[in-house]
This record gives C-alpha cells, structure tokens and sequence, in this order.
C-alpha cells in the first residue's frame, strides 16, 4: 500500500541550510556521542526539445485578438431651430375687433347693434294720432268756426299721412322713428391668443454604433525549451553506533540550486493573418422648420459590415507573402526572399515584414529561486487607411461616403476615416520553477509515519523522521525533478491612429452651412491597444533525466557509513511514458520497478506555492 503525507511548510531554497545546521546541533545535543557524516551529492538534470506552449513536445499553439475601438451610442449634432411648436401669441384680429367696436359704440351704435349689425334709416317724425273735429249744434256758431279748425287740422293731417305711408308704416307714421345710420355686424369677437408653430431654422444630427480595427491571428508550430537545472544536495548521516533502534532520524535533508542553471528557447516558424474589421451601424437625420409651412423632417440609416484582408504571411507554411491579398510583385516589388521585407499597396497600406526570432535566453534568478527567460523581436510594421481598404474590397469605393437631401436641407457625410500605423513586436517571457524530489529504496523496512515502508518518495527538503527496525539497512536514493514552465507571450504595440467618425456637412436656405463630426473615438482608451499576455499559460515541464546517488548505509552495530563518493549517473525518467490520465497526486511506481528493480516514484502535482509531499510504500 502507499501512504502520503503533507505538510504546509513551502519548499525551502537558498537558506535552508541554516536549518540543516540547527537540526544537525539538535541531533548532537539530544544524542550522546553521535556524530553525523555530512553528504553531498552534485545533481544536474537535463530537459531538451520540449513545447514551450504546453506538457510534452507536440504542441501548436493558435491565437485570434481583435485590437480596435468598439463604441456604443456616439452622438453629435447641431440644432439651430427657434421658437416653440405651440408658441401663445396676442391675436390680431382681437386687436381689430375691439377697435372697431369701440367705433361702433362712439357712433351711438348699440352693443348688440355693433355685435348683430343694422341697417341705417331717415328720422320721421311722430304724426300722432288723427285730430279730433268736434260736433255742434245748428246755432252754436261758435262751436262751428272751431270746427273748421278742427277740418283744417284733420285734412293737414291726412294729408301729412298719406304723404308718409308711401315710405313707412302707418305705425311709423304715427308714432314716428329715430334716425340711424347702417352698420355690419361685428360678431363675436375673436379668442383674445394664438396658439401657434413658430419654430423655424434647421437640425442635424448623427448617431452611431460599431467596431473598427484589425483582427490579428497567429499560428505557431511547436517551439521548444532546453533546460539545465542543478543543485547541491546535502544530507548528515549520524553515527549511529550504540544508539537505539528506537529512535527515529531525520537526516536534515537540504538543497541549493548551484552549479550550471539555463533555460533556452527556440522560436519556430509563424504563421500571420490581419485582417481589416469594419463593423458599423447609425443614421444620419435633419429636421427643417419655417414659420407657415412648419418643420418637415427625413433621416438615412447605414449598417455596415465588411471584413478585408489586410496582411497574410507565410499561410501554412507557404513562405508566401501577401498584401491586400496581392503578392509583393504585384506592387512592383520584385526581390521578396529577404527579410525585413517593405511593401507599398498604392498608399493603402504600407508595410514591413520581419522574421521574427525571440529565442530566449536566461538562468538563474537568485531572488525567487527560479530560472528566468526573455526574449522580443519585430513582428509587423503597418501603416493603413482602414476604411478605403474595407471599401475598396469590398468593390464599393464610395462605401462611407453619402450624400441626401432632407427637405429644404443638403446633407453630405463621410461615415468613417481611419488611420492606423502599429508596430508589433513579439514578446516573450518565461519562468522555470523546479522543485527537487527523491525516492528512498530501503533494502530492510522502516517505519515512517506509523507504517512499515521499503520506499518513500519525498520533495529532498521535505524528508520526514525515519525509525530503522533492522540493524543494517541500505538506503538508495534517486533524485528527480518536479518543474512548471509558465509562457507569457504578449503583443507590444508602438501605435500612430486616427478615427474620426461620422463627418457630417450641411447647408439649409436662412440658416447658413458648416460641418461637425462625432471625433476620435480611439482617444478615450489609453491603452486600448495594450493586448497583455494573449498567452499566459503555467505548465509542467517533463524530460529532464534522474539521478541515482550512491548508497549509503544506516549501520546501528558497526557504525552508519556514507556513501564512497557523492557521484550519481543519469537515468532516463520513465514519467515521459506514463499516461495523461493519472488522477492527481496519485504516483506511479511501476514504471520505476521496472527500472530500478523495485523503486518506484509518485509524481506530486506542482504549484506556485505547493505542500511539501511525501509518499512511502508500506510492506
């Protein structure tokens, strides 16, 4: 059966020799009369022609990354339009009526003269009634001559009355009429306000979503990593004549990374691809108002989406350069072998090709304990006019250009004019972590942590306390390494751009002309552009070799004996063999029983900040 056993204690580097010594004065202090025989063993273990993109040494590493501008609801506009839609105003015609009204009144008109109007008439005056003529007797001769009078009177009368019935009614006659003069009616009077639409001027304004830049992609073939890891591998054997069996030892194992430390990489062939990404959508409206006729309004909508490609080079391992989907010959460039190579589309786009070969090279970083690369090299030099590309591939030159006429108003706008000149460069960093393990074989059981073992696989500086139940117990140790790669390769981008999107410009009759635009919308991101690691991976590194150290011998009659010398040879480690399925944590020995002839090793899963594992093979 095995047993594993964890502990928090971080793997120790430069410095764990201070506990060694304190452990090795605890050994001399609790142990009468032992004395320990210090070992050395001298470890370098060797890597060679691993991917450096992931475990194993196959591996194609592919990368698409969109690098441009995406925007949301970007507006400009002008409005230069007065006046209100329902603007109250002092009627006019009110003004006219009361006037006239007042007239009518001066006039001697009355109210409902002025308001129903009337007809004008001649002043009669009032005859009155038809004049008594008296009765009287025969002989009253004074009674007579006032009845003459009286006849006098009523014929004066009669006739005044006849005269006026050719014109008027024998009421009017009668009674008579007041003179008047004719007028038309006024009516009711007008609303006192107006309610009116007295907007007049012109607006314009524009609206707009979209994405515009280049979508870059990226395929490289394997790549490789070499590396050289050494340490100095210390141990104290305690003499161990006399002592008890009982007592458990713990050979304060140690280790410092010393010796020859390299880390190298290769840089393989790269396949690249840009393409001209164009993605926009919006509209353009105008809006025109004139007091009487009031406003009309008209807009045009665009939406737009059109991909070109930009730059491919060395498209499956072709070698083959194109731009603008064209050869360099095409533009008149006839030596395209050599690199840096420069080509000239018709002013479209500009460019420089590099080869680009950051191969890495580094070593030991004393402050983390950790092998350490860089490397960065030319990868593309573009100057382009963005938008004529995507217009001119897509066979429709006048693309962003629009011209319409919105009622009494001409509007022309360009939709977008881009500029863009990146360089790109191709960075690359890389970190080895090891950690150094070894598996004991006991040739008599022990007993580690309660359990009898022949073997125990334990990172070096890990080594738990070990109780021997024989007198004489041979131990061999193999020494491996536990190592993670992390990769982060990144963009680096040198940029000149320009956007201005959405230029617009008007003429509208009494207001005038001019022009806006909604801007740059690239300046608003500092680092918009700014890519970080579009790799950022952490992985094991395999390959490297074991070492197998001399024997030593744990000697409770005779006296413990170290080893004849710390000299170790180099095998192959079978965990290159083993399956991707493992669970984690889970060792394999068999692969090293068969080596070894009874070893066998437990691969601890590595991290940044591990546990310090120890696994032990019970009997």
């Amino acid at each position: 059966m095995y047993y594993q056993q964890s502990t928090n204690v971080p793997a120790s580097r430069p410095g764990g020799t201070l506990r060694a010594w304190t452990g090795f004065l605890f050994l001399l202090l609790t142990t009468p009369f032992a004395l320990a025989t210090p070992v050395q063993y001298d470890l370098e273990f060797q890597t060679s022609g691993q991917s450096m993109w992931g475990t194993g040494e196959a591996f194609q590493f592919e990368k698409t990354q969109f690098l441009g501008a995406q925007w949301q609801d970007k507006s400009a506009g002008f409005n230069a339009i007065a006046g209100s839609a329902d603007s109250s105003i002092i009627n006019p015609a009110r003004i006219a009526y009361d006037t006239a009204f007042a007239g009518c009144r001066a006039l001697g008109v009355s109210s409902s003269g002025c308001i129903n109007g009337q007809s004008g008439r001649l002043f009669v005056p009032a005859l009155g009634s038809r004049p008594r003529v008296r009765s009287c007797g025969r002989f009253n001769f004074g009674c007579q001559a006032a009845r003459l009078g009286d006849l006098s009177r009523r014929a004066g009368y009669d006739a005044a009355f006849a005269t006026c019935r050719l014109a008027y009614s024998s009421s009017v006659c009668r009674n008579g009429q007041s003179a008047r003069i004719p007028f038309v009616a006024l009516g009711t009077a007008p609303p006192e306000t107006l309610t009116l639409d007295t907007r007049t001027g012109a607006a314009v304004s524009a609206t707009s979503d979209g994405r515009v830049g280049l979508e870059l992609g990226v395929e490289i073939d394997s790549g490789s990593v070499d590396a050289t890891v050494s340490y100095q591998a210390v141990l104290d054997i305690p003499d161990t004549a006399g002592l008890d069996k009982s007592t458990a030892i713990n050979f304060n194992a140690n280790s410092i990374l010393a010796g020859t430390n390299s880390l190298q990489t290769t840089f393989p062939g790269i396949d690249l691809s840009i393409d001209a990404i164009l993605e926009l959508s919006g509209s353009v409206n105008a809006e025109a108002c004139l007091i009487g006729p009031g406003c009309t309004s008209d807009g045009v909508a665009f939406n737009i989406a059109e991909r070109a490609s930009v730059v491919s080079f060395n498209e499956n391992n072709s070698g083959e350069v194109l731009l603008l989907e064209r050869p360099p010959s095409f533009y008149g460039v006839q030596n395209a072998d050599g690199f840096p190579l420069e080509v000239d589309a018709a002013g479209l786009a500009t460019t420089t090709f590099h080869l680009p070969q950051p191969d890495a090279s580094g070593g030991l970083d004393a402050s983390t304990g950790t092998l350490k690369a860089s490397a960065s090299d030319d990868l593309i030099d573009l100057i382009l006019d963005l938008d004529n590309i995507a217009a001119t591939s897509a066979g429709l030159p006048g693309l962003f250009g629009r011209s319409a006429d919105f009622g009494p108003i001409s509007v022309g706008f360009d939709i977008i004019n881009v500029g863009m000149g990146p360089t790109i460069d191709l960075v690359q960093d890389f970190e080895l972590d090891p950690t150094l393990f070894v598996s004991l074989f006991f040739d008599q059981a022990v007993m580690i942590g309660g359990q009898m073992v022949t073997e125990l696989v334990s990172a070096w500086d890990a080594l738990p306390d070990i109780t021997f139940l024989s007198d004489v117990t041979t131990v061999t140790p193999t020494f491996f390494l536990d190592a993670s790669l992390r990769n982060a390769t990144s963009l680096d981008f040198d940029l000149e751009l320009m956007i201005d999107l959405l230029q617009v410009s008007w003429d509208a009759p009494l207001i005038g002309s001019d022009s806006f635009g909604i801007g740059n919308v690239l300046s608003q991101g500092v680092n918009l552009f700014n890519s970080g690691a579009f790799f950022d991976s952490l992985f094991d590194l395999g390959g490297f070799n074991l070492q197998i150290g001399e024997s030593f011998i744990v000697d409770f009659v005779s006296g413990s004996q170290g080893p004849d010398n710390g000299d170790v040879r180099s095998a192959v480690n079978p965990i290159l063999d083993l399956p991707d399925t493992l669970p984690t944590g889970v060792p394999a020995p068999g692969a090293l029983l068969l080596l070894l002839g009874g070893l066998s090793l437990i691969v601890v899963r590595r991290h940044v900040r591990r546990p310090l594992n120890v696994a032990i093979k019970a009997e």
